[in-house]
C-alpha cells in the first residue's frame, strides 16, 4: 500500500468513525427526549414521543450499525462492528 493510499485510508476512518461517534450521541439525544415526553404524559407529548423512538430513533440506530460496518471493512485486520470503540453514556457495567 503506497503512503498516498494509507493516508487516504487513515483519513477516511476517521471521518467514518466521527460520523458513527455523532449519530450516536444524536441518537441518545432522542431517546432522553422521548424518555422525558412520555414522563410529562400530555396528549401531544405521547404522539410526539412515539414519532422519536419509531422515526428517528429506528433510523438513527440502522445508520449506526451501518457506519460500525463500515469502519470495521476499513480496518487493517478485520473487526468485529461490535468491538469498535464508540461513545456511550451509560457505565460500563450496564447490559446494552
Amino acid at each position: 500500500m503506497s503512503e498516498k493510499d494509507a493516508a487516504f485510508d487513515h483519513t477516511a476512518r476517521n471521518v467514518v468513525r466521527d460520523l458513527h461517534v455523532r449519530l450516536q450521541i444524536v441518537h441518545a439525544g432522542v431517546v432522553v427526549s422521548a424518555l422525558a415526553l412520555h414522563h410529562q404524559n400530555a396528549d401531544r407529548d405521547e404522539e410526539i414521543a412515539r414519532v422519536l423512538e419509531y422515526c428517528v430513533a429506528g433510523v438513527l440506530a440502522e445508520q449506526i450499525d451501518r457506519t460500525a460496518e463500515l469502519l470495521a471493512s476499513l480496518q487493517p485486520l478485520p473487526t468485529e462492528p461490535g468491538a469498535l470503540d464508540s461513545w456511550d453514556p451509560r457505565p460500563r457495567g450496564v447490559a446494552r
